[in-house]
């Protein structure tokens, strides 16, 4: 089965969750958001929330609120 991963970048938790080929949550987990330790550590944690759903996945989506500057983060 192909399933991929959801991170949903909040500003006090990132969440994350497996989603089955039809769409259905398999699994899911939350982690803090490290606002204050820059945008290097955000990604980490957001990487976290990934690998505690397990098993490899096809692909994965990121949403995040605002404006997100790709240089300073």
């Amino acid at each position: 089965m192909t399933v991929v991963a959801g991170v949903d970048i909040g500003g006090t938790k990132i969440a994350a969750g497996l989603v089955s080929e039809s769409g259905r949550l398999l699994r899911s987990s939350a982690v803090a958001t490290p606002a204050d330790a820059g945008p290097v550590a955000v990604v980490d944690a957001a990487a976290k929330a990934v690998t505690e759903l397990g098993g490899p996945v096809a692909a994965v989506g990121v949403g995040s609120a605002g404006v997100v500057d790709p240089v300073s983060g």
